[in-house]
């Protein structure tokens, strides 16, 4: 991809300065367009040290409202990013509609550095590469676009800048140490980037290489290509806004003809209370050296809780943390969306609650919420559902692949037992607020949401994050096979890494 650029390409400055004012007023437009639009707009900046990145990126810069972006710098990680899976700090960075999220070397850097790391493997290289194909497209797939630039500089060219900064006084940079390797191995470093470039460069996310011994030339291309994705990102949505309003909405509801998972589950399972107290007891007491022992070792724990509405998900998650140490835990609640999240990928809000290494995250109700309410409700439309399988899929592996121990809970009841439960919260006064018109509406869409359910089971139950149906009309054996469930897969998984 990059032994065939030119790299002689230039631009006389006369030329430059007349281009750049028409650009300047283009791109204005351009950007005030897309923020009317609601288009999120992703653009990063890689290439070699020495390519003149911080110049051309402020160039870049002065062409845009100050309001409408934000610019991010990537250097090493500090301690909260390191103790999260690589992508977390990018997820938690990516722009609300409308605005511009932009990045001075990217996730792209990072892979490079920790590729070349003690012991890291060309296994551990494609599993990276496979989790950055996730990341980039669920966000194009979410509506975002992304402009994805290499400044290219030929090795002679970086050579004669690093002589002429010296010449000049000026420091070359403050290096950190672990790139410090990559800064003086440009040979070394050629097929490893060619290699990612080719692998990352995709319809959806595609790669420009600027050619960038000339500033000017470099800085016209990239102001030239950003502009015309923005176009082609513009039409599109047009297009498709067109195309909707000439087709008649289909109101039609094809049931689930598949065989039902859950209707061929026994909820009735039962334990007396004797027996409840005691492997209560037990559980908690296991959970609590367990606990520790994540902590030490760095691993952290994701535990989803999902169900039909009054399943008890609430009651068990009070008996699983009773005797944990609430710093090393985090209860998050789902509910529904605020605006800040409503403008960002649905995915974006879970990224910024999950837990550090050797951390526990519990929710309440998750991302799950896209393939059930958000499905029956019609709250986002088919093809994104359809497409959130896939989408969620991809996320669990991602952090899978970094460690995490993921337990996921399907809180299962029989319609006769929801309405006991609803009258009974009804006549308590201190539980009343726990029932809701939604609850009493839900339940009418009792079969949708068992399809719904049935469906999520199906395609979400994977290897790396299988799901545990729990019996739960019967609360003591509800909250018994959970806490087993969970020391269970927590010891399994220690056993494994070779830590018990």
């Amino acid at each position: 991809m990059l032994e065939n650029v030119d790299l002689s390409k230039s631009l006389p400055k006369d030329e430059y300065k007349k281009i750049m004012d028409d650009l300047k007023i283009r791109m204005g437009e351009l950007q005030r367009k897309a923020w009317k639009m609601n288009i999120p707009i992703i653009i990063v900046f890689e290439g070699w040290h020495a390519s003149g990145m911080s110049e051309i990126i402020n160039r870049f810069l002065l062409t845009l409202s100050p309001m409408g972006f934000n610019l991010y710098t990537t250097g090493r990680p500090c301690y909260q990013e390191e103790q999260k899976p690589l992508l977390w700090r990018f997820w938690t960075k990516i722009p609300q509609n409308g605005r511009i999220a932009i990045f001075d070397r990217s996730w792209y850097r990072r892979i490079i550095i920790e590729n070349n790391k003690k012991g890291k493997t060309d296994k551990d290289m494609q599993r990276c590469l496979s989790n950055l194909t996730y990341f980039e497209r669920q966000l194009t797939d979410g509506g975002y676009l992304m402009i994805k630039l290499f400044l290219h500089i030929s090795k002679e060219e970086q050579d004669n800048r690093y002589l002429e900064m010296k010449k000049t006084g000026i420091p070359q940079f403050i290096i950190e140490e672990e790139e410090r390797d990559y800064l003086k191995g440009y040979d070394k470093y050629l097929p490893l980037i060619e290699g990612i470039l080719e692998k990352t460069d995709r319809s959806s996310a595609p790669w420009t290489i600027i050619e960038s011994d000339d500033k000017n030339f470099a800085t016209v291309k990239i102001l030239a290509k950003v502009m015309e994705s923005i176009e082609y990102k513009i039409q599109d949505i047009e297009n498709k806004t067109l195309m909707e309003k000439n087709q008649e909405k289909d109101d039609c509801i094809i049931p689930n003809i598949d065989s039902s998972i859950l209707e061929k589950v026994n909820p009735d399972k039962s334990l007396t209370h004797d027996t409840y107290k005691k492997e209560k007891k037990k559980y908690q007491k296991k959970l609590k050296r367990l606990q520790y022992d994540l902590f030490r070792n760095r691993i952290p724990v994701i535990i989803v809780f999902e169900g039909w509405d009054a399943s008890g998900k609430g009651g068990g998650i009070r008996r699983l943390v009773k005797d944990l140490n609430p710093r090393l835990y985090q209860v998050t609640s789902v509910g529904v969306p605020n605006q800040n999240e409503l403008e960002h990928h649905y995915l974006w809000r879970f990224y910024n609650q999950i837990p550090e290494a050797g951390h526990i995250g519990i929710f309440d109700r998750s991302w799950y919420g896209r393939v059930l309410v958000e499905r029956v409700e019609n709250l986002c439309n088919v093809e994104e559902w359809k497409r959130a399988y896939r989408e969620i899929n991809e996320f669990e592996e991602t952090l899978s692949n970094y460690g995490t121990i993921i337990i996921k809970f399907w809180l299962h009841i029989d319609k006769d037992e929801q309405l006991k439960r609803f009258k009974q919260r009804e006549k308590t006064e201190h539980k009343q607020w726990k029932i809701t018109p939604d609850d009493w509406r839900n339940r009418e869409k009792w079969n949708l949401y068992l399809d719904a359910a049935d469906e999520m089971l199906t395609k979400t139950s994977t290897s790396w994050a299988p799901w545990t149906i729990v019996e739960s009309n019967d609360k003591y054996y509800s909250r018994i096979k959970i806490m087993n469930t969970v020391v269970d897969s927590i010891e399994k998984e220690l056993r494994e890494r070779g830590l018990q």
